[in-house]
């Protein structure tokens, strides 16, 4: 009882007194904004907690499941990307094979085969050089009369004005007044006449479309034949279009402003072939044949080759040092300024009357 009573009257200063008001100051955040924080803080749902299947408790060692991400009302929802995103539209490999005839040590007919290709290909080059030359415009050929001609237009301008006065005073004088026309009136047989005529055109007229309907009805059968031939004509055309788009929707190169170029094939003359891989001779450029490849597939635009080229005009400066030092003088020198020789005249004014 005594350890009691000692115990309480040590600690009775840090109780409580009722009596005395609470000091004011910053007590933290309300429950409520602590809610709202949290609630802010992610719009993700909380991930599902794995359940399993014989007790339908938790089931602490099995596979958290990966639940459906749902979207923020807050963002714009995301782009879809297309079908043909990041997939070449082409059939040819990413590596192509090159030609046999192209080995360390190829047989005689290989290597002649792609000599053969290799010409042919340079044929067709040398074709499309001389087809862009001629289908360009000519050079103009002038002789000197014509080159005379022209340069005397307008010479003799006074001489053509006074032949034209000439012309349009006696154009005048010809010129006379047309007699009045004199309409007569029909009489009554024309008009009858011209009656009977009109009739007797559009019977004329309903006979021979009647004459044409019975020569088709007698004909259906030739002209059921006949169009079954179009019919057949017009799905050789359609398929033959459809062909056509196919085959320029898989041709390589076909995104870009350029045309891409037929390519080379890689070749060794018949003196440089080695017979053994370590004297081989690598012509092609690795990157430059990716980079080909690439256009090839469609993955790349094929693009023309933009020579440097300057935007603006080159401006010339002559520099301060290169310039003599009388020109400098000439640049440096300021005028003197008109308000300090108004003043200088008004005290010399005011001297003279003192």
């Amino acid at each position: 009882a005594v350890v009691s009573t000692q115990s309480t009257g040590c600690h009775s200063d840090l109780q409580i007194d009722t009596r005395v008001a609470p000091v004011g100051g910053y007590s933290g955040p309300s429950k409520r904004k602590k809610k709202k924080r949290k609630t802010s803080l992610s719009c993700d749902p909380p991930p599902a907690k794995p359940v399993s299947t014989k007790t339908g408790k938790y089931d602490l060692w099995g596979a958290t499941p990966t639940p459906k991400r749902q979207q923020d009302p807050c963002l714009q929802p995301p782009v879809k990307p297309p079908q043909q995103y990041k997939k070449s539209d082409s059939k040819l490999p990413a590596v192509e094979a090159p030609h046999p005839g192209a080995s360390y040590n190829p047989s005689f007919k290989q290597h002649q085969e792609l000599l053969q290709t290799a010409l042919e290909v340079e044929k067709r080059r040398e074709k499309a050089k001389i087809k862009a030359t001629k289908d360009a415009a000519p050079p103009i050929r002038i002789t000197e009369a014509q080159y005379l001609q022209e340069m005397s237009i307008g010479l003799n301008k006074e001489e053509e004005s006074e032949n034209e006065d000439k012309k349009e005073g006696e154009e005048e004088e010809e010129s006379f007044v047309p007699k009045p026309v004199v309409v007569q009136r029909k009489t009554r047989v024309q008009r009858n006449r011209e009656k009977a005529e009109k009739q007797k055109a559009a019977e004329l007229a309903d006979a021979k479309t009647e004459k044409q309907l019975n020569k088709q009805l007698n004909r259906v059968k030739a002209i059921k034949r006949e169009l079954t031939v179009e019919e057949r004509k017009m799905a050789a055309i359609t398929a033959e279009r459809k062909e056509k788009k196919e085959v320029n929707s898989l041709r390589p190169g076909k995104y870009g402003p350029g045309k891409l170029m037929e390519e080379q094939p890689e070749f060794q003359l018949p003196e440089e072939v080695s017979s053994s891989l370590r004297k081989l001779a690598v012509p092609t450029n690795s990157i430059q044949e990716r980079f080909l490849s690439m256009q090839k597939r469609n993955l790349i635009e094929v693009r023309k080759k933009v020579n440097p080229h300057r935007k603006y005009k080159l401006k010339e400066v002559e520099k301060w040092r290169k310039k003599l030092p009388e020109e400098i003088l000439e640049l440096t020198k300021t005028k003197p300024k008109k308000k300090q020789n108004k003043k200088k005249g008004a005290v010399n004014a005011f001297a003279l009357l003192g």
